[in-house]
């Protein structure tokens, strides 16, 4: 009676090659950036705010926001102004330490943003923010020419609002969106870990199996023999 030997292999148990997957990388001149950006505004608006300023042609160079309304005796706008660059700042460096975008990342971003935002309307939404000086040019220059433009000039902190409001929301949308990212990426690979212990756990009860199949092979082939 002769051995046979029987190899057994199921190419569909084999473990998957999975392709390479983009990783979601981390960039820290974002929050960098930030901010550098948050310190500058912060500085440039309060301590210096006779440089933001329109240039008239053949006219004067007139601040636009009110100075004394900003940093005058008995104004409180300083709080809002040093509460947003700390909310700012508290958002970018929890960015820095956080070191990827997750579900605690995107909640801060959300709030912070949130806040800085309510910070930047008690600043802006009162007209007295406005440089009178400004207004008058504006308003006797732009009264039959080019009207909207001087529309636009007589209500720069409703330009700065919706300026401030776009970023905020895109970077909260950005963060948002590559914290699900990398949430689905984590999820897949933990799928993809769950299935690869299956399909070992499956190939060690294939060997076994297939040891036993041998083994009584070789009892049947002693029987025979001895027979």
């Amino acid at each position: 009676m002769s051995d046979q030997t029987t190899n057994i292999s199921d190419p569909s148990e084999e473990p998957e090659k999975k392709e390479p997957e983009k990783k979601i990388k981390f960039s820290y001149f974002e929050p960098i950036a930030g901010i550098i950006l948050a310190i500058a505004a912060t500085v440039i608006f309060y301590f210096f705010p006779q440089i933001i300023a329109i240039v008239f042609v053949n006219g004067p160079v007139i601040p636009t926001f009110n100075i004394e309304a900003i940093k005058g005796t008995g104004s409180l706008l300083w709080i809002p102004i040093f509460l947003w660059a700390i909310f700012r700042l508290c958002v970018e460096v929890f960015y820095l330490v956080e070191r990827r975008y997750t579900k605690r990342l995107a909640i801060v971003t959300m709030i912070g943003n949130t806040l800085a935002f309510i910070c930047t309307l008690i600043v802006f939404i009162p007209m007295n923010i406005m440089n009178p000086e400004h207004l008058d040019w504006v308003r006797t220059h732009y009264i039959n020419n080019a009207a909207w433009f001087g529309e636009i000039l007589a209500r720069a902190n409703f330009v700065v609002i919706a300026i401030m409001l776009i970023g905020l929301i895109l970077d909260s949308i950005t963060v948002i969106r590559k914290g699900l990212k990398k949430k689905k990426k984590d999820d897949d690979d933990e799928d993809g870990e769950i299935k690869s212990e299956e399909v070992n756990i499956n190939a060690e009860a294939d060997k076994a199996a297939a040891e036993d199949v041998k083994a009584g092979a070789e009892e049947a082939k002693t029987a025979a023999e001895e027979v």
